[in-house]
């Protein structure tokens, strides 16, 4: 079991670590040689994110002696984000609860290993995980259809997963987050900022998304869709691709599990099926450049779903089923993203051209599919 353990560290006013800072912390968890680095030789690469700071940690490698301990290790430190999405706060798990998730999963030999979850002496929590030797999934690498395949085999078995996080209801997700939809409609500084950006939104903005989410959510009900752990945040840089995997061992590793919570298998699956048009960290365009899942594509990954799932819970399901829970799932996986880039919008007054076309090609996105799947109203 992971449990909290205080570190004997402050960390700056601005929160960056110093190089002895994250010698100290690691140190408290890899005593044996970490603890006598000399800070000054440890290879540091700090990055900061609105929810979240990491670096990857590296020291030197004994030319005399083989290492007993890792020689790279990752560190996540944990910020308080507060704005709107404190909407999931009741839902989501806490930082302890996320890194016991975390160690569960790398233990399952899906993922990577836990070293320790600390606190550090002005209150930063934080974790140190197993390195791993891989790269961000791109867009275009699901078009490999083994790289797909892995991905599908790894979100069914990362929706099943044997975990010690409370089971809450699926309804109480939607309850909030079609509560949060609802205080965005026809907000005036959310168009107005649309419009400083050079995006209008006030289309967006006025629609109705909570009525509609609702009748998506009552038809995946109709259908039999099936719930499970989802991890929500499912955009191609929390699938991390390995560079040099064994032979027979999958070549994706999930990450990023803030948002792991019970919901519709469907809305991770759909989900992934949506971000293969977007790269919401690319600097020059939020918006993929490459070809959107062909409906070829989708049912071959939600057939490898459907047999990975059958193997792991003795369900009989049918890749068809899977595949139609997943064309009502891309709709709420679409709204996850716009509401919580709405809350950004208006918690940080973000009017960035990039992010606002992006979230009018979701808006599209919904709006299609919604016509497509019969949903709108004669």
């Amino acid at each position: 079991m992971i449990t909290l353990f205080p570190v004997p560290v402050t960390l700056p006013q601005d929160k960056i670590p110093t190089k002895k800072n994250v010698r100290d912390i690691i140190g408290t968890f890899l005593p044996k040689e970490w603890s006598s680095v000399d800070p000054e030789t440890l290879t540091i690469s700090y990055h900061a994110s609105f929810a979240n700071a990491h670096c990857p940690v590296e020291r030197p490698k004994s030319a005399s002696t083989p290492s007993t301990e890792p020689v790279k290790v990752f560190i996540k430190f944990h910020k308080d984000s507060g704005g709107d999405l404190e909407l999931f706060k009741h839902l989501a798990p806490t930082k302890h609860e996320e890194a016991i998730f975390c160690h569960e999963y790398g233990r399952s030999g899906l993922g990577a290993e836990v070293y320790g979850f600390f606190r550090t002496q002005d209150g930063t929590l934080g974790r140190i995980d197993e390195f791993l030797d891989a790269r961000n999934m791109e867009p275009e690498d699901v078009e490999d259809p083994v790289i797909r395949a892995d991905v599908a085999r790894g979100l069914a078995s990362f929706h099943v997963l044997k975990t010690s996080l409370e089971k809450k209801a699926v309804g109480l997700y939607y309850d909030a987050v079609i509560d949060g939809l609802n205080g965005y409609r026809g907000m005036e500084k959310l168009k107005k900022l649309g419009k400083e950006g050079g995006v209008n939104v006030d289309n967006l903005v006025d629609y109705d998304f909570g009525t509609r989410l609702g009748k998506v959510v009552d038809r995946l009900e109709e259908i039999g869709g099936k719930t499970g752990w989802c991890i929500h945040d499912v955009q191609f840089m929390n699938t991390m691709l390995k560079n040099t995997p064994k032979q027979g061992e999958s070549k994706i590793v999930l990450i990023d599990f803030e948002f792991v919570m019970r919901n519709y298998r469907a809305f991770d699956i759909g989900g992934h099926f949506m971000q293969k048009m977007f790269k919401w960290f690319d600097e020059e365009s939020k918006i993929a450049s490459c070809r959107k899942y062909t409906e070829e594509e989708k049912r071959h990954f939600c057939d490898v779903y459907a047999r990975q799932w059958n193997e792991l819970t003795g369900d009989l399901d049918t890749g068809e089923q899977v595949f139609l829970e997943s064309e009502y799932g891309y709709m709420l996986a679409i709204t996850f993203d716009i509401h919580n880039m709405l809350c950004y919008m208006k918690e940080q007054g973000d009017k960035d051209p990039l992010n606002l076309l992006g979230l009018d090609k979701l808006f599209d996105e919904f709006v299609d599919q919604y016509a497509k799947l019969g949903l709108e109203d004669p």
